[in-house]
């Protein structure tokens, strides 16, 4: 499996001033000027300078997640997704990676249920 930077693009992220200064939690009018770049959100705050936001932080990178383990079609693939962002973990907001655990637990025992179901019916056949 692809490692997750190469499966989520940030680029196609729609991010706001708004949303910048209350992830900050800055007055917008402090934000001289913010550019996407490659790994992270350049962010230029007046009397601060330069600052980086990881992607991962970002509230649009945990739905990207969220719907990748949502449309995981088999236990093998949503493990190796759940590998790979614990191997991130670090950089995701502790709630986010609550809420992406919560999500993975709900898509395991679903997927878990139904190969239970699925061999069944396969031996009453």
């Amino acid at each position: 499996m692809q490692p997750l930077r190469h499966r989520i693009n940030p680029q196609t992220f729609v991010i706001t001033l708004r949303q910048i200064a209350k992830y900050l939690n800055i007055n917008p009018k402090r934000i001289l000027n913010w550019e996407k770049w490659y790994n992270v959100l350049w962010v230029h705050i007046e009397g601060l300078g330069g600052y980086f936001i990881s992607y991962r932080q970002l509230e649009q990178w945990i739905a990207a997640c969220r719907t990748l383990i949502r449309f995981c079609p088999n236990l093998e693939t949503l493990n190796t997704l759940w590998l790979l962002i614990q191997q991130e973990s670090p950089r995701y907001t502790k709630e986010g990676f609550s809420r992406l655990a919560a999500i993975w637990q709900q898509r395991q025992t679903y997927l878990r249920d139904r190969y239970v179901t699925m061999r069944k019916s396969w031996h009453t056949r």
